[in-house]
């Protein structure tokens, strides 16, 4: 196929192809496959670029689909109008390697990792889940409020900003288009922390933004901290509670809050490993994501199907 037929999907036609539902589950099957051996998804290749920016190059291949995401990012973006991370997602036959389509890099990204969020949410809660806060205002909390909103296992949605002012403008921005959740803007984390069953954690902080001291039936996730000199959660949190990673690999050389908290790593499981398993009595873990090729793969597998 000539690449100049490729269909290609811009971010509004990468969002239509990826229903919440249907990412969800296509996050669970490639955990399997990934587990099972069946589905190969190497480390990132990682070429610096001028202006401190960053070429990802991440490849993908199952049985079905192989994919290949080529994402820049460049964090003086802003400053010239453009946006901080740019990108496509080629996605090809694996059986005879005629390329499909061309989805939106950032979009598929963003999706695919609120979809993995709320996988975590569903299997690692040590109770009945009825509400989340949400640390951040950015692209990636917006997609993860959406995601929640469509899947309609939540009533609640509180929103902490760098202040109440950010948390009010985001949810007054985005309530229209979540009309499944209700969300509120919190006035501190801490009030927010007390009215929740689980906190996702969305920002590039390099210092902790929850507080020590957390009850033990809360969960917490953590999305935003992607580098090993960055961290949003404390670490007497890490050094309290059992620790699940979306992947292993990713997180021994990326996951700055893991890192920093210098946590033996002996002791941490992945999200797989408690797809079929009850929840353990005592506190709740702490599941830190970093993101993995695979579950491009998977947001790729809903695209194809629902395109």
């Amino acid at each position: 196929m000539a690449t100049a037929s490729l269909p290609t999907f811009d971010a509004a036609a990468t969002r239509a192809l990826l229903p919440a539902a249907a990412r969800v589950e296509a996050v669970i099957r490639a955990m399997r496959a990934r587990r099972a051996g069946s589905l190969n998804a190497p480390e990132r290749l990682a070429l610096p670029l001028p202006a401190e920016g960053s070429y990802l190059v991440m490849p993908a291949a199952d049985a079905e689909l192989a994919i290949t995401k080529l994402v820049t990012v460049h964090p003086h973006n802003s400053g010239c109008g453009l946006p901080t991370i740019q990108g496509l997602v080629l996605v090809t036959d694996a059986g005879n390697g005629q390329p499909l389509m061309l989805l939106d890099g950032p979009t598929l990204t963003a999706r695919r990792t609120a979809a993995v969020t709320a996988l975590g949410l569903r299997v690692l809660s040590r109770q009945p889940l009825r509400s989340v806060a949400l640390v951040g205002t950015g692209a990636q909390a917006l997609e993860h409020a959406r995601l929640l909103a469509e899947l309609g296992e939540l009533e609640r949605v509180e929103v902490v900003g760098r202040d109440q002012a950010r948390a009010a403008a985001f949810v007054d921005a985005v309530a229209l288009s979540c009309p499944g959740v209700r969300l509120r803007a919190a006035v501190s984390i801490d009030e927010a922390l007390g009215r929740v069953d689980a906190v996702v954690t969305l920002t590039t902080a390099t210092r902790p933004v929850l507080p020590d001291g957390l009850h033990d039936k809360l969960l917490v996730v953590g999305v935003g901290a992607f580098r090993p000199d960055m961290a949003e959660l404390p670490p007497s949190l890490l050094r309290s509670r059992s620790v699940v990673v979306d992947a292993l690999p990713g997180a021994r050389h990326e996951a700055g809050d893991l890192i920093q908290a210098g946590i033996d790593w002996g002791s941490v499981t992945e999200l797989v490993d408690h797809l079929d398993v009850s929840g353990a009595p005592g506190p709740a873990p702490v599941f830190k994501t970093v993101g993995q090729a695979a579950w491009d793969l998977a947001a790729a597998h809903a695209a194809v199907n629902q395109a």
